[in-house]
């Protein structure tokens, strides 16, 4: 592992930890019968924990050389991805629905179908340019930061919401600027160690997670969007 990501462990850590306060009051406080909460709340958050579980263990692995368990865990990540995957979509198809069940205007609930496009999708983008890399350390470790931080974003909203009684969108708007300094600081420090790239991952990583981030600020609202969001909840 390059030196200057040797402690890459601790930074998964935080994004763990910063996960398991946003969601706490809302889901993890609520053990063990979990009121009012549904089995895609579940299956999310077993999801959830077991990624960021690998994104802590693999580095450890690393560190210590264990390269062939670093090895069948990535394989494992081949199911557990999908699953991953699947269960974000879910948990934004259930917001839907408590959008439309509490009614919202329609056009509201159907500009929140883009939503996924600025965590789901680049999580799984990440992941699959990680694998295309798997033989390309550097690179692939970079892919692998890179989900970790798109996965880190809700739960850091929530605790703007839930801790600090912040309003939705402003809660989603620092998120998102953090989002944004921590892809830049990324990219800074690989600048100022001059790792040598074509092309940073980094740098492919913020441009994958920037072009759906500003597209929801008008994009969801335009006539195409809500056609095509119209089809997607009647349809598939």
């Amino acid at each position: 592992m390059e030196k200057g990501y040797k402690n890459l462990v601790f930074f998964f850590v935080l994004v763990a930890a910063i996960t398991f306060i946003g969601f706490y009051k809302k889901y993890f406080s609520l053990a063990p019968d979990f009121p009012g909460l549904k089995n895609i709340h579940h299956y999310h958050a077993i999801a959830l924990t077991s990624w960021l579980s690998i994104l802590i263990i693999q580095p450890v692995l690393i560190a210590n050389k264990k390269m062939k368990l670093h090895r069948m865990i990535g394989k494992f990540s081949y199911i557990l991805v999908p699953f991953m995957f699947v269960s974000m979509i879910l948990a934004y198809h259930n917001q839907y629905l408590r959008f439309v069940n509490g009614g919202k205007p329609e056009a509201e609930s159907l500009a929140f179908v883009f939503s996924p496009t600025t965590d789901a999708i680049p999580f799984v983008i990440y992941y699959l340019l990680a694998i295309l890399n798997k033989h390309d350390t550097p690179k692939h470790m970079r892919y692998m930061i890179s989900t970790g931080i798109v996965i880190g974003g809700p739960g850091l909203a929530r605790i703007f919401m839930t801790w600090m009684n912040m309003d939705i969108f402003a809660a989603i708007g620092i998120m998102t600027l953090i989002t944004l300094l921590v892809f830049i600081s990324f990219i800074v420090y690989d600048r100022i160690k001059k790792k040598q790239f074509r092309i940073n991952p980094f740098t492919i990583a913020f441009i994958i997670w920037l072009i759906p981030n500003i597209l929801i600020i008008f994009f969801p609202n335009t006539a195409l969007w809500q056609s095509i969001a119209k089809w997607m909840v009647t349809t598939v």
